[in-house]
């Protein structure tokens, strides 16, 4: 299992969360897990292979700690990593700021099972070490609620008002996790007490193995007791651990001295309260100091003094001291979860005199710190990681298992009752947010249910996030129109069959689908095939190139040729190249803007006019010269002029084909180069694809050219294009309801927009297991299943199906293979892929990179 845990603190920083989560992958990493730890930077530390340092916001530092805010730079970050490092099983957050709300983006971003560790009190943090605790906490829950929701109820408790704002931050973290673990059951229940209705686990934190095993001292129950009693204090010092107290208690116990372990803002007021009381001789800073040091340390003395009170969850610290077996003086009943019986003593009162008494009474009994040695000593092993890291993965399974047999949300019985998605504004709807981060917005909604209500402007639209519910409309007989696309491209494809509806569109369908027949696609495929390979051949080597307007171009050349063979067809092919880029990037913006809003985009709006009026003109002109010669050219043209519908008689006219070349040409050319841009990406970044289909095309191809009869040969090839397909397929598809259209029982009224989208389908770990992972064995024989082709959605379902999709798939394949047999693609280690709207597929914003000869 890969295991992605987040931190809001660099694991080399002094803390008790720093050192559980440092013994928690040790511990995996052991038992056979992988682990990337994402953290917040610190500048000059060591950090290991397995974790990835977050950028921090500059001039920002809480406690001399910087801070990472979850911005949407930070999701790139942890996107790069997860594609680099993946796939990744679940998600493990441990603190409540910028890094673990980053994490449980991730999580949701992702589709992955998300845990949190609940392991500190922020609102003893706050209360002990702000000077205005009231305001910070209030500030935190403020911005911490812009990313994390605060919907839970929370029962008043006997607090501050600082407290209960800190406790919105603490449980509103775990209420978005799907399990939430927590190292004691006082700390459970005070969760739970404070609204969290989310299932708590009791797993208690654990001293890493190797870190016990090379610890040179080993246990200390036989160890003879010293003059006079030597007490030792390990841990931050801060003022919620209580440092001045315990120096305090030392100073009123004369036979007893104290050795301070740790670093932190109090150390200046420590140095000063020995100097005051001339206690050097009893008291000695040492200093931060590694684990395994403390460990040391904690062997040469006689008892850890722990004065935490009303902080600490559970404290490390008590955990090194049991394992080592040195007795313990605390002062929190709550810890009494954390001290073995018998191991420990608690002193009456928390002050400093309480404190003076307990170490007073037991430097004048050496016999009881014997026993508690002797008692420590059986249970030493019982804090080891290992004894614990079975619980945790058992927590992993439980959690994966449990999102997995997740039932869909209930299907609404009414139109009032189907939940509207958040984030709708003024007059553009939803329009700004599926713009601005597709995916996001997609993949957020099966959480809402089977059906959720968005808007586009003041158009009202219905998400069916269920293949099931995508299958039933699309093979019913129900009628669609495509109304708000026609308007919107009236002036370039305005009739095509996309946008017509009823028996006109039934009727157009089957007059274009001869031209996609089989015996026609053999024909098209040697042209494409002949085109990739002249492409590939005169790519340069070692030098850069962008991968993305390679495939743009190279798409939009081998789709001019299948539509236009003819040698009189150069002008059209130039002015395809020229202005279809530009008019298919308009395309997606026109149609997911209101029309009122995209009536204002003047300029914009006469470009469009007149490149569309220039290229229909072009190709208006060689149709005409096609029907005059009167020829088959064994192309895609000449099938739609030569067809004769066997049931009407019915023929095209010139403004059909028109129509229908431009719509062959913006629903392949941005598709097909957006995904053989992705296919190329994801191979690149997966290396073991990429070395099995190297293997692949070798064996097959070798030093030729790729032709059409190679594909059948190339089955790893095929599952590359599948998954690639399930990958990045089209984020959103949108129809019309041409009268009233049920659904289930619900019934959507007519003139209503019903929409689905393969993207958001095909991440759903419902339907693909760990989606986000780039796995072309799942489309393997032994591996497919019924779930894999009912859930794939990239072509559509029932009469409005792609006709192009079999071409789309041996085109992509053509260029895929036509490229990686010839050359080893090596991406700019320092460019972000990032994916845009520049069409219904998302497309890569760029792909640089060196090629070099195979």
């Amino acid at each position: 299992m890969h295991i992605a845990m987040f931190m809001d603190y660099h694991p080399t920083t002094l803390g008790g969360v720093q050192t559980a989560v440092r013994s928690l992958c040790r511990g995996l990493e052991r038992a056979g897990h992988q682990v990337t730890l994402f953290v917040a930077p610190l500048p000059g530390a060591t950090t290991t292979t397995s974790a990835v340092e977050l950028r921090s916001t500059p001039a920002l530092q809480v406690n001399g700690l910087a801070v990472v805010l979850p911005t949407k730079r930070i999701d790139e970050m942890i996107d790069a990593a997860f594609a680099a490092r993946g796939p990744i099983d679940i998600v493990h957050t441990h603190t409540t700021y910028g890094v673990a709300i980053a994490g449980m983006k991730a999580a949701r971003r992702h589709r992955l099972p998300l845990v949190h560790t609940a392991q500190s009190r922020d609102d003893a943090f706050i209360e002990y070490t702000s000077p205005a605790p009231y305001l910070v906490a209030l500030a935190l829950r403020v911005v911490h609620g812009r990313f994390v929701p605060h919907r839970h109820y929370m029962p008043r408790c006997f607090e501050s008002r600082a407290a209960r704002h800190a406790w919105w931050t603490i449980v509103g973290q775990a209420q978005a996790a799907d399990q939430v673990i927590t190292p004691t059951r006082h700390f459970a229940e005070l969760m739970a007490e404070h609204g969290l209705t989310r299932p708590i686990r009791v797993v208690s934190n654990g001293i890493d193995d190797e870190l016990l095993e090379s610890h040179s001292g080993g246990t200390i129950s036989d160890r003879r007791p010293s003059e006079h009693l030597r007490l030792v204090w390990c841990g931050r010092l801060s003022t919620e651990k209580r440092l001045l107290e315990s120096i305090d208690a030392v100073r009123q116990v004369d036979n007893c001295s104290l050795e301070i372990f740790g670093d932190g803002d109090l150390r200046d007021a420590a140095a000063a309260a020995i100097a005051e009381h001339d206690l050097g001789g009893r008291i000695r800073l040492h200093g931060r100091v590694t684990q395994a040091e403390c460990l040391e340390a904690m062997s040469d003395c006689d008892a850890l003094l722990f004065p935490s009170y009303g902080f600490d969850t559970q404290g490390m610290v008590l955990l090194e001291a049991v394992a080592v077996g040195l007795p313990i003086i605390y002062c929190d009943p709550d810890l009494d979860e954390s001290v073995p019986p018998g191991g420990g003593v608690r002193t009456a009162e928390p002050s400093a005199h309480g404190i003076a008494a307990t170490i007073a009474e037991l430097a004048g009994d050496r016999a009881a710190l014997a026993t508690m040695r002797n008692i420590l000593a059986e249970w030493s092993h019982s804090v080891l990681q290992s004894r614990h890291t079975g619980a945790v993965m058992e927590t992993y399974r439980q959690t994966n298992e449990a999102l997995m047999r997740a039932t869909e949300p209930v299907m609404p019985h009414d139109l009032s009752e189907v939940p509207t998605a958040p984030g709708r504004l003024p007059l553009v709807g939803h329009s700004l947010m599926a713009l601005r981060n597709a995916p996001g917005f997609v993949t957020s909604l099966p959480e809402l249910g089977p059906i959720v209500r968005i808007f586009f402007g003041r158009k009202t639209g219905y998400v069916l996030t269920t293949p099931d519910l995508v299958r039933e409309v699309g093979l019913s007989d129900a009628g669609f129109n495509r109304d708000d696309l026609h308007e919107a491209i009236e002036d370039i494809a305005g009739g095509a069959v996309n946008v017509l509806r009823g028996e006109e569109h039934r009727l157009r369908r089957r007059m274009i689908a001869p031209a996609l027949r089989q015996s026609r696609l053999a024909e098209y495929t040697k042209t494409a095939a002949d085109i990739a390979n002249t492409w590939s051949a005169g790519l340069p080597s070692g030098k850069r190139v962008n991968l993305m307007d390679e495939a743009h171009a190279l798409v939009l050349d081998t789709v001019s040729s299948t539509l236009f063979t003819a040698d009189f067809s150069d002008d059209v092919r130039r002015e395809i190249r020229e202005s279809v880029p530009w008019l298919l990037s308009q395309v997606i913006l026109r149609t997911a803007l209101p029309p009122q809003l995209r009536r204002l985009r003047v300029l914009a709006n006469r470009r469009w006019r007149t490149k569309a009026h220039r290229l229909r003109a072009t190709i208006g002109k060689v149709v005409s010269e096609y029907r005059r010669r009167d020829e088959d050219f064994n192309d895609v043209v000449s099938a739609l002029i030569r067809h004769i519908d066997s049931e009407t008689g019915a023929t095209l006219s010139d403004e059909h084909i028109i129509d229908e070349t431009i719509l062959m040409l913006a629903g392949g050319v941005g598709s097909m180069a957006s995904l053989t841009g992705w296919l190329w990406h994801e191979v690149m970044r997966h290396p073991h694809v990429a070395e099995q289909l190297y293997d692949e095309l070798d064996a097959v191809i070798g030093s030729g050219p790729i032709t059409a009869d190679h594909l059948g040969a190339l089955p790893y090839l095929k599952h590359v294009v599948a998954e690639t397909l399930r990958m990045w397929g089209p984020w959103i598809s949108a129809a019309t309801a041409d009268g009233d259209i049920t659904v289930c029982g619900l019934t959507i009224p007519n003139g209503t927009a019903i929409m689905f989208s393969p993207y958001m389908v095909q991440h759903d770990r419902r339907y693909f297991p760990n989606p986000e992972a780039f796995n072309p064995a799942r489309w393997s024989a032994e591996h497919v299943g019924a779930n894999d082709k009912r859930a794939g959605l990239s072509f559509g379902v029932g009469r409005r199906r792609c006709l192009g999709d079999h071409f789309a798939m041996l085109e992509i394949a053509l260029a895929a293979a036509a490229l990686l047999s010839r050359w080893r693609p090596i991406p700019d280690p320092n460019y972000v892929v990032r994916a845009s709207n520049r069409d219904f597929v998302l497309s890569p914003s760029s792909l640089p990179v060196t090629l070099h000869p195979r």
